[in-house]
C-alpha cells in the first residue's frame, strides 16, 4: 500500500476477531501479575507465624523486596522490549516468576525468601506495562484502544477473586505437609507455566518494527490483520495519515526536552506517588483487618467481599475509558482523590459492615483509576521511545511500591490504621495536583498526534 504507514492502517481498522484473541493472550499473563500483586497480602500474616518475625518484617520480605525486584526488572525487560522488541520480554519475565513461585514455599529462612520474592519481582515488574499497556497502545486504534486495554485488564481481574477464594480455602490449613499460604505460590507457579506456550502466539509489534526499519516484517503482520478485517467487515477505508519517525538511540534528557519534559515530570511525580495511595490498600487490606482484630478466618470472608469489586470496577472502566467528557486525565486525578477520602473511611471503620462497604468502594474505584493510569502513561510518548520512557516511569512506581509498602506497614503496626491512611489521602492529593495541573488531554487522540 504505497504512501501509507503502518501505524496508519493499524488506525483504520475495526474491531475483528484478531483484536479479541489478542486481548485475551494479553490479559493470560496480566493475570498472574494481578495473581502475584493480591497474594502478598494474604501470606504475611501466615508466615509472620511460620518464620516467627513481625508482621511488618513479613510485609517487608513478601511484598515491599518483590517491589524493589519489579523496580529493576520493569528497566531491563522494557530495554529488551526497546532493543529486541516487545516479543523478546514478554516470554522471558514469566520464566522468572515461575521459577521464583516454585521455590518460594520451601525457602529455609526469610532472607532467602526476600531473594525469592525479588527474583519473583524481576519477572513482575515489565508485566503489565509491556504485555497490556505499550502492546494494546501499539496494536490498537486511537478510537478504541482505551476499551480494549479495559477488557483486557478486566479478564486480569479476576485474579484477586480467585486469590481470594483459594486463600480461604487454603490458608487456614495445611495439606499433604504444606501450609496454606505455600500451596498459594505452588498454584501460582503452576498456572505462570501453563501460560508460557500461549505468549509464543503473541505477534510483535508491528509499529515497534516499523520505527525500527524493519517493514518487510510489519508489512506480513499487518497484512494478516487486514486479511481477517476483511473477511469479517468488508472492504476498509484508506489509511489514517499518521508520520512516523524511525527509531534512534534514545538518551534520559530527552525525555526533558520542550517537547516532553512537563509530562515526564508529572508522570515521574505521579507513579512515585500513587503506588502508595493504590497499594496502601490493595497489598495490605487484609493485614490491616488482622490489625483491627479481625480473626484470621474473619479478615478472609471480607477480603473476599471487598475484593471482588476490583473485578467490577474494570468492568466499569470499560464503559468510560474513552469518554471525551470524562477524560482520562480526570479519570486519574479525580478518581486518585475519591480514593484517599475513601481510604480514611476505611481507616476509621471498626464493624464488619464498615468494615466491608468503605473497602468495596475503595475497590470500586481503584480499577476506574488504574486502567485509566495504564494507558495514560504508555500514549503519551512517540513509539520510538515508549518502551523507554514509559518503562522508566513505570520503574518509579515499582520503586515507589518499595519504600512506600515497607513505610506503610511500620505505621501501621506501631500507630495503627488511621494514621496509615491519614499518609495514603496526603498521596492522593498529591496525585490529584500533579495529574490535573501539568497532565494532558489524552482520550480518542491518535497515538502519534498525542504523542508529539
Amino acid at each position: 500500500m504505497p504512501g501509507s504507514t503502518i501505524a496508519g492502517r493499524l488506525e483504520r481498522l475495526p474491531w475483528t476477531s484478531f483484536h479479541s484473541k489478542l486481548i485475551v493472550l494479553l490479559a493470560l499473563g496480566e493475570f498472574f501479575e494481578l495473581y502475584d500483586l493480591f497474594v502478598g497480602g494474604f501470606v504475611t500474616v501466615p508466615v509472620s507465624h511460620y518464620y516467627g518475625i513481625s508482621l511488618a518484617s513479613s510485609i517487608y520480605y513478601v511484598v515491599a523486596m518483590m517491589f524493589l525486584g519489579a523496580f529493576v526488572g520493569a528497566i531491563i525487560f522494557t530495554l529488551i522490549g526497546d532493543v529486541w522488541g516487545r516479543r523478546a520480554a514478554l516470554l522471558f519475565n514469566l520464566v522468572l516468576m515461575s521459577v521464583a513461585y516454585l521455590a518460594t514455599p520451601f525457602a529455609p529462612n526469610p532472607l532467602v525468601l526476600g531473594i525469592l520474592r525479588f527474583i519473583a519481582g524481576l519477572g513482575v515488574g515489565p508485566e503489565a506495562l509491556i504485555v497490556i499497556d505499550i502492546m494494546t497502545s501499539e496494536f490498537f486504534p486511537a478510537r478504541f484502544r482505551g476499551k480494549a486495554l479495559a477488557i483486557a485488564y478486566t479478564i486480569a481481574w479476576t485474579a484477586p477473586i480467585v486469590v481470594a477464594a483459594l486463600a480461604y480455602v487454603l490458608v487456614p490449613h495445611v495439606y499433604y505437609g504444606l501450609y496454606g499460604w505455600q500451596w498459594l505460590f505452588i498454584i501460582g507457579g503452576l498456572g505462570i507455566i501453563l501460560v508460557i506456550p500461549f505468549r509464543f502466539l503473541i505477534p510483535e509489534s508491528p509499529r515497534w518494527l516499523e520505527v525500527h526499519g524493519r517493514e518487510r516484517e510489519a508489512e506480513s503482520i499487518v497484512s494478516r490483520i487486514e486479511e481477517v478485517a476483511r473477511r469479517e467487515k468488508g472492504e476498509l477505508p484508506e489509511p489514517v495519515p499518521v508520520e512516523v519517525v524511525r527509531s534512534e538511540r534514545v538518551h534520559l534528557g530527552e525525555l526533558f526536552s520542550p517537547e516532553y519534559r512537563s509530562r515526564t515530570i508529572m508522570l515521574w511525580i505521579f507513579e512515585f506517588v500513587q503506588t502508595g495511595v493504590y497499594y496502601g490498600f490493595a497489598s495490605l487490606a487484609p493485614a490491616v483487618l488482622f490489625t483491627k482484630g479481625f480473626t484470621i478466618v474473619r479478615t478472609l470472608q471480607y477480603s473476599f467481599m471487598i475484593y471482588t469489586s476490583y473485578f467490577l470496577s474494570s468492568v466499569i472502566s470499560i464503559y468510560v475509558i474513552d469518554s471525551v467528557r470524562f477524560d482520562r486525565k480526570w479519570q486519574v486525578a479525580l478518581v486518585a482523590l475519591l480514593m484517599g477520602i475513601d481510604g480514611l473511611a476505611f481507616g476509621f471503620s471498626v464493624t464488619p459492615v464498615q468494615v466491608v462497604v468503605t473497602g468495596f468502594i475503595f475497590g470500586l474505584l481503584s480499577n476506574i483509576f488504574s486502567n485509566a493510569f495504564h494507558q495514560y502513561g504508555a500514549e503519551l510518548y512517540p513509539t520510538r521511545i515508549r518502551a523507554f520512557a514509559d518503562g522508566v516511569q513505570y520503574s518509579l512506581s515499582r520503586l515507589g511500591n518499595y519504600v512506600w509498602l515497607t513505610v506503610l506497614p511500620i505505621v501501621l503496626t506501631m500507630y495503627g490504621a488511621v494514621p496509615m491512611y491519614v499518609i495514603v489521602f496526603i498521596l492522593a492529593v498529591v496525585v490529584f495536583l500533579d495529574v490535573g495541573i501539568l497532565g494532558p488531554r489524552a482520550s480518542q487522540i491518535t497515538l502519534e498526534r498525542l504523542s508529539k
